[in-house]
Formats: C-alpha cells, sequence, structure tokens
C-alpha cells in the first residue's frame, strides 16, 4: 500500500526513527558495557552446532514445545514467530514511508497471506496470555506491570495493522499487482473514501508509532529477552550439560569463585538478561518443591538486579568489586547449598539459561575463599581429603566387599579389557556392595574380561567438585586418572551415574580420555548382541516402578537403556512414575553434594519422591495390578528411596532395587 507519507512526513518519520531506535542502541550499548563486566569466556567452539541451536531452539522454539507446556508454548511461539514476519513487514513500512522502498518479497501473495495469518494468531495468542495473567495467575509465572505494557504494545501493533490494512483496501490505495491483504479485507465497514483514507493514514501512523516506541522501551524491560535470547541461545555451551566449567591453573590462582559479578562470565550475565520470568525452572526445582528457600529463577534474576544496579559503579570503577553474589541477600547461600544440580531447571528453560553454573561459582566463592559450608558438608570434604572417599572409611577396606568374589585387580590382571570403577558407595555402603556384586555376576556370565583398582581407587571427585571445592577434585582426578595410566586403562564401567558423569565429561578436562559406559548401557548391549543370556519360562507378573537418576537421565540422556534392561527379563513390566519421568523425572534429593547434607527446612526432597512412587502405585492398584519395586541405576537414588520408604512406612509393600540386581537375578546360569 502506498505510505501516507510526503515530504515532511517522510522527515518526521524519519526523525521518530532516529528517536526510537537511538534510544534502543544507547540503552543496549549500556548493558552491553555491564555485561562487560564479567570474566572472559570462549564460547565460539562448535560453531555448526551453534548455527543449528539457532534454526532449532531459536526459530523453531523447541524448547517452548515440549512436553507439559505444548498449549502454552504454541502460544508463544505463534507470538514469536508472528513478531518475526510482522518486524520484516514493519521494515518494509519504514522503508517504503522514508526512501519509497521496499523490502524483497512483501509485495508477494504469499508474504501477504503469511503476514495476515500471524497477525490473527498473534492477536489471539495475545488474548490467552492476558488471560493467564488476570484471571489464571499461575502461581510460578512473575506477573508485573511490565508485561502488561508489553502484550498491549504487541497487541496495538497487530490491531493497527489490520486496520490500516482494511482501511487501504477501502481507499483503494494498492499498489499495482499488490494482493490485497485477505484477512483484513473480510470485513466490510462501508468507510466512504476520504473516512478510509483518513483511518488508513491514523491506523498507519500508530503502528510505525508504536513499533519505534516498542524499540525504545524494550531493553528497560523484562521482555528483554526479545533481542537477547537471539545471541543466548547461539553461545549456549557446547560442553556436556553434566560437566561443570573447568577452573584453569587453579594452582597459580589467587581467588576461586564468584566473590563479584566480575566474576562471573559475561555469558552468565548475558544469561541473566535473557530471563523471560516465565517460573518453568521454579516449578521443577525439587528444593523449591520441598519448602526451600532455592528458587532457580530467582537467583538469575538477584544476579540481573545486582549487575543492574552496580554496573555504573563497577563500569567507571575497575578497582571496586562490589558485592559478592554470593552475599547480596542474608539468605543467598542458604539457597545455594540447597541446589542438588538435578538440571531440572536447565533442561525446562525456553531460552537456555545455565542455572547450576552460576550456583556452583557462588558455592565455590563460599567453600574456598570463605570456608563457608555446611558442618556435615565439610566432614565429608575433610574425609574426601584424607581418606579418598566421603564416608571417611578406611582406604584400605575399599576391595573389602570383593575379597569372596575373587575379583581381580589390575595390578593382577593388567590385560583386562574394561575398568569397574566400583566408586565408594558400592565400595563402603552395604547396601550398594551387593550392587556391585551383581554387576560381578553380570559380567562373568557375558564373559566380560574386566578388573578393578582395589585400593588404588579413590572417590572421583564429584562431590568435592559440586560442594564448591574444585581443588579437591582435581586432585581426586589427577590420582585416578595416574593410575589409570599406570595400568592403561581405556574402557571404563560405573554403576554410579556420578562416577560414569565425571569420569566420562569432566576428566577429559584434564587430559582424561576414555571409552566410558554405564552399566546398564552395557547390559542391555549385552543382552541385545546375544552375549548375556537371561533364564526363561513362566515367571510370575511383577510391575517395577522405573526412578530417572538425575545424572543418568538429564544430565546424559540415557533413558531408555535402563528401561529394556528392565523390559528384558521375563514377567517384568515398568511402570513410569508419571508425570514426574524421563526428562521431568523428580531428584531423589543427593545430588549436588547434599548426600552429605541434611535437610533441616521443609520436606525431604526423597520423601517428596516416595511419595509420587506410591500415588502411581495405588493408581495402578486401583487397575486392579501391583507395583513392588522401584527400580533404579544410582546408588545415591537406592540410599535415598530405600530411607524414604522407611520413613513413610511402605518398605514391606514397595522395594527399592537397582535395575543390576534384577537382571543379575535373572541370569540363565548363575557365575
Amino acid at each position: 500500500m502506498i505510505p501516507p507519507t510526503s515530504g515532511i512526513g517522510a522527515a518526521v518519520l524519519a526523525l521518530f526513527a532516529i528517536v526510537g531506535f537511538g534510544a534502543f542502541l544507547w540503552r543496549a550499548y549500556q548493558l552491553y558495557r555491564y555485561l562487560r563486566l564479567g570474566r572472559n569466556e570462549d564460547r565460539t567452539d562448535h560453531f555448526w552446532r551453534r548455527v543449528r541451536d539457532e534454526i532449532v531452539v531459536y526459530l523453531g522454539q523447541r524448547r517452548l514445545l515440549t512436553r507439559r507446556y505444548y498449549g502454552r508454548g504454541l502460544t508463544h511461539a505463534l507470538t514469536f514467530w508472528g513478531f518475526l514476519v510482522i518486524t520484516y513487514g514493519t521494515c518494509d513500512l519504514l522503508l517504503s514511508g522514508i526512501f519509497g522502498r521496499r523490502m524483497p518479497g512483501t509485495e508477494s501473495g504469499v508474504y501477504v497471506w503469511i503476514l495476515d495469518l500471524f497477525a490473527v494468531a498473534v492477536l489471539a495468542s495475545i488474548v490467552i496470555a492476558a488471560y493467564r495473567r488476570l484471571v489464571i495467575r499461575p502461581s510460578r509465572m512473575h506477573i508485573a506491570l511490565d508485561g502488561y505494557v508489553i502484550l498491549g504494545l504487541i497487541g496495538l501493533l497487530m490491531v493497527s495493522l489490520l486496520v490500516f490494512e482494511n482501511a487501504g483496501i477501502a481507499a483503494g490505495i494498492l499498489e499495482p499487482g499488490q494482493t490485497p491483504p485477505p484477512l483484513a479485507g473480510l470485513v466490510h465497514l462501508g468507510y466512504s473514501h476520504d473516512l478510509a483514507l483518513a483511518v488508513f493514514s491514523g491506523a498507519w501512523w500508530v503502528h510505525v508509532v508504536t513499533v519505534l516506541a516498542f524499540a525504545a522501551y524494550l531493553p528497560q524491560s523484562k521482555h528483554l529477552h526479545i533481542a537477547t535470547t537471539l545471541p543466548n541461545v547461539f553461545f549456549r555451551t557446547q560442553r556436556p550439560r553434566g560437566a561443570l566449567d573447568l577452573i584453569d591453573d587453579i594452582e597459580g590462582r589467587e581467588t576461586f569463585g564468584a566473590g563479584s559479578v566480575r566474576d562471573l562470565s559475561w555469558k552468565q550475565l548475558l544469561d541473566a538478561y535473557t530471563c523471560t520470568e516465565c517460573g518453568r525452572c521454579s516449578q521443577q526445582c525439587p528444593a523449591l518443591a520441598t519448602g526451600k528457600p532455592l528458587d532457580p529463577q530467582k537467583i538469575v534474576l538477584d544476579i540481573r538486579d545486582q549487575l543492574l544496579r552496580e554496573g555504573p559503579k563497577l563500569v567507571g570503577a575497575p578497582g571496586d568489586r562490589g558485592t559478592p553474589p554470593a552475599r547480596w541477600a542474608p539468605t543467598k547461600a542458604e539457597e545455594l547449598w540447597s541446589c542438588t544440580t538435578c538440571a531440572g531447571c536447565v533442561e525446562v528453560c525456553p531460552v537456555t539459561i545455565e542455572h547450576i553454573d552460576k550456583i556452583v561459582d557462588m558455592r565455590r566463592w563460599l567453600t574456598m575463599m570463605e570456608g563457608d559450608v555446611p558442618a556435615e558438608a565439610q566432614r565429608s570434604l575433610t574425609a574426601i581429603e584424607r581418606a579418598g572417599n566421603p564416608w571417611g572409611q578406611p582406604p584400605d577396606t575399599r576391595a573389602d566387599w570383593a575379597k569372596d568374589l575373587g575379583v581381580p585387580t589390575f595390578a593382577e590382571k593388567p590385560d583386562a579389557e574394561y575398568l569397574y570403577f566400583v566408586g565408594c558407595a558400592a565400595s563402603f555402603d552395604r547396601r550398594n556392595q551387593k550392587v556391585a556384586e551383581a554387576l560381578v555376576r553380570i559380567l562373568r556370565a557375558a564373559e566380560v574380561s574386566f578388573a578393578i583398582l582395589g585400593t588404588e581407587e579413590t572417590c572421583n571427585g564429584d562431590p568435592a567438585r559440586r560442594m564448591g571445592n574444585e581443588y579437591l577434585w582435581q586432585t581426586q582426578a589427577r590420582q585416578n586418572m595416574e593410575t589409570f595410566a599406570k595400568y592403561g586403562v581405556r574402557k571404563v564401567i560405573a554403576s554410579c551415574p556420578h562416577c560414569f558423569n565425571t569420569i566420562a565429561n569432566e576428566y577429559p578436562q584434564l587430559g582424561g580420555e576414555y571409552e566410558v559406559v554405564h552399566a546398564v548401557q552395557l547390559v542391555r548391549r549385552l543382552v541385545n548382541d546375544g552375549k548375556l543370556k537371561l533364564a526363561r519360562g513362566a515367571a510370575p507378573r511383577e510391575l517395577v516402578a522405573y526412578h530417572d537418576p538425575c545424572y543418568l537421565g538429564r544430565h546424559n540422556k540415557i533413558y531408555d537403556e535402563p528401561r529394556e534392561a528392565l523390559g528384558a527379563l521375563d514377567g517384568v513390566e515398568v511402570v513410569e512414575i508419571a508425570p514426574h519421568n524421563r526428562e521431568r523425572g523428580f531428584c531423589c534429593g543427593a545430588g549436588g553434594g547434599r548426600m552429605w547434607m541434611e535437610e533441616k527446612v521443609g520436606q525431604r526432597v526423597n520423601h517428596k519422591r516416595v511419595d509420587q512412587i506410591v500415588s502411581v502405585r495405588d493408581l495402578v492398584a486401583s487397575e486392579g495390578a501391583k507395583v513392588s519395586k522401584v527400580a533404579s541405576g544410582c546408588p545415591f537414588c537406592l540410599i535415598m528411596l530405600d530411607e524414604g520408604v522407611g520413613a513413610k512406612g511402605v518398605a514391606e509393600e514397595l522395594k527399592p532395587v537397582d535395575v543390576l540386581e534384577m537382571v543379575a537375578s535373572r541370569l540363565e546360569v548363575s557365575a
């Protein structure tokens, strides 16, 4: 349509554009300066993976269109896609209004149809979003006036677009050969020609001025994520999810962790700008769900608020460090120590915010700089340092569980194909020693060549690292790596997801590259290859609920193998603990070093998890079946579930087991 701008109108529009975009760029420059206060971090690796993320996650809105969130995700995705289409059209309006030129493709019938369809879809989505905020008011959602302003501006853009298109058709000011806007032209309001011209001109100016007002307001608002999501997705970490950031040259450093916003990386600060305040992370957090002070969304927003408050001063004073983020509020340390590092928040975040790295960086400051660690956690850290295990058991008893089984060590069998890295739990916890014994039986039945390190094994370091003692983790990791090198270990089996994750994903940061497999993955492979023979026959039907360990599931995407290993057993049917299963699985409460910390606030996380399992058991029982066991693939989960069923008084009816124990009990020939 021919823009309603004369020479003076074009000049006025150009002035408005300079003011609107100038305000946007000025605020963006200020925010960029604050962002650069953060430490440097290289996020340019794996370029084509990052391009793929832009297509799938950013343009495709993949993180929004997920299980449980399809409806809400679709309305947001339609708003986003429509915003992109209409922004392109708005650029066309500005270009034609100021310079008399057109954006490529905007005159085509295809674009006109797309523009109208998305205008209507966005308008409908805005109505739904407003209804949710005004009427439903979800508890997880941060509702503020700012959100209504943005919704109002977007709604005004859609309405003004459809109005000026409708009036333009009535006034007959389509350019030669231009396809009439199909949806805007459906309604005939009986304009006179002069009225149609006036309405067209007014709505056109309302539309373009609203766009420029939106541009000026955007970087001042919580909807800054509209601009920052694109770079935030592109620069998301390409490390495995289970790997924390490495502190390089740890011996030469004087400070550790985040003692200032300057110690957080620029990407961590970009995360803070990008939070949409949707509350998905909060809804998924097991700590918040059980009454702890931790709220993942608040962690991110507190960093943003601190950066915006202290940024102007820090930019002008290079020597000023400001307030340590871990001390920004009196309860902040308690919040940080409540985290189980389960990655539920990271999994559901639609804009790929990395919550765990921030929490651990602040823990590092508390642990290594201030020595402010919960007393029980400090005892475990001291035990790892002195005895090589968080239980504090004598290191020379690490292999006692295997004495009567005749399990060889690498010193005795240096040509073994696999190292079975037993881990501290299976070495010292009596309940988990039975799991180690089960794996030994399985490996022997399948004639897998393996050995253990015996007393030469030490803690993999996972608890120390997640409790903030990076130095102790690196010490433990290097000690194990030296032992691996001594025996030429290249292949590792781990029955503990924490050992598996650390050796597979974090040891490579120190140069330790190994082929690491979790025991349930190996079992599934052995069964599929016909190397592991399972007993067949008239086995009674047995319903087994499966609990997803966080460090096996969300951190390493191992969901199917444990279920398939259980499903390979005659008579066994796997029952899902829905909706808290797979990527939405609920933590047992032991991750992030919480295994060695008391829960003094709210409900115990493992008790909440047992409540969920019992609810599913009761639901299945109402259909005439009975769930008698809950299986897992993690020693920490087994300990926590054992305690939970006991505390809830259901230990006689619901028995926690490890997948390996169930497989070992069904071997055709016992090892």
